[in-house]
């Protein structure tokens, strides 16, 4: 069986960062991980631009290096960014934008919803020998773990049973009318790649989470549509109507124990929530949480709708695009 493969789309203006880039991942596919693809490889005699179409449908991950030159490259823009973005939001192609030149890419407006690298949306241009090679390893690694969750070939399926826990969430009627909008609202925000977070705001009743559920069936049907790991809790369940004070300690309890957390019950509330914001990062994840109501301030004043439970504030912060630091 061919091993995964990385397609790396660049401008041959940057040739110098893809080679650094190539060195990294060679790591990689010299233990047998991978199999690296840029176009240096196309043999003489081969009629180029079919190898580049064949490489962009096999492949398992892709990286883009986002310098000026690549965001005015006719070729790179009008053949392969399009490919691979309809690869990524129909087969959940992991599509990374690697940033190796300061360029004015937040303004291009299918490149700024993708979360890129490195971190911060930092350009390896901008920093030392040192911290470039490190970045890039870094990478190497993430596109490993990567690699070994994806099928070849961009071959998709579900995730596992021991995968997916939504027998947490309440239940609701299948039928949905009028929510075509909203619906495809959450499936731009799932194949956009750059919202982290989807808040659902409205008065109680007006069905938020039939809304949620009917998109929850539409994921399952097209087998999660890349996800990794699915997870739903609903904070109805806690009773806030019985006169209790609703927290989350049971649903990071299990949250925790559920990612694999060897000691879920060590550390403050707010370690607890950066130790689960990691599990979700670390893999494709799409949690569900519903009802968060009773863990909310009321509205009105200058609290409204901020959380009360420091835990769930730790792990919101921690899933955020842009992480504070403590």
């Amino acid at each position: 069986m061919s091993l995964p493969a990385v397609f790396i789309s660049y401008s041959h203006k940057d040739e110098q960062w893809k080679d650094r880039l190539v060195a990294q991942l060679g790591v990689l596919q010299a233990e047998g991980i991978l199999e690296v693809w840029d176009d240096r490889r196309i043999e003489a005699g081969l009629d180029w631009q079919p190898e580049i179409e064949r490489a962009i449908e096999g492949a398992a991950v892709a990286i883009l290096l986002i310098s000026a030159n690549s965001l005015t490259s006719k070729f790179v823009l009008g053949e392969e960014v399009p490919r691979l973005l309809e690869r990524r939001q129909k087969e959940g192609l992991r599509v990374i934008p690697l940033i190796v030149q300061q360029c004015a890419w937040t303004e291009v407006k299918w490149l700024s919803k993708i979360q890129a690298r490195p971190r911060d949306g930092r350009a390896l241009s901008g920093g030392t020998d040192y911290q470039i090679e490190t970045d890039l390893a870094a990478l190497a690694g993430e596109v490993a773990g990567i690699v070994r969750r994806t099928p070849h070939c961009g071959e998709r399926v579900a995730p596992g049973p021991e995968k997916i826990s939504l027998a947490k969430l309440p239940s609701t009627s299948r039928e949905l009318f009028g929510r075509a909008r909203e619906l495809d609202t959450l499936d731009g925000a799932w194949d956009g790649g750059g919202a982290n977070i989807v808040t659902l705001v409205a008065f109680g009743g007006v069905g938020k989470t039939a809304l949620v559920n009917a998109w929850l069936n539409r994921m399952a049907e097209k087998n999660w549509r890349g996800a990794d790991w699915v997870f739903g809790w609903s904070f109805y369940s806690q009773g806030a109507a019985e006169g209790r004070q609703a927290s989350a300690d049971l649903f990071i309890d299990t949250a925790l124990r559920w990612f694999g957390d060897p000691e879920p019950e060590k550390g403050s509330p707010w370690d607890k929530g950066e130790r689960l914001a990691e599990s979700v990062r670390r893999q494709r994840t799409l949690l569900v949480l519903d009802g968060l109501e009773p863990l909310q301030h009321p509205p009105g004043g200058a609290l409204g709708g901020r959380l009360k439970d420091p835990l769930l504030q730790s792990l919101l912060r921690g899933l955020s695009p842009v992480r504070p630091q403590r």
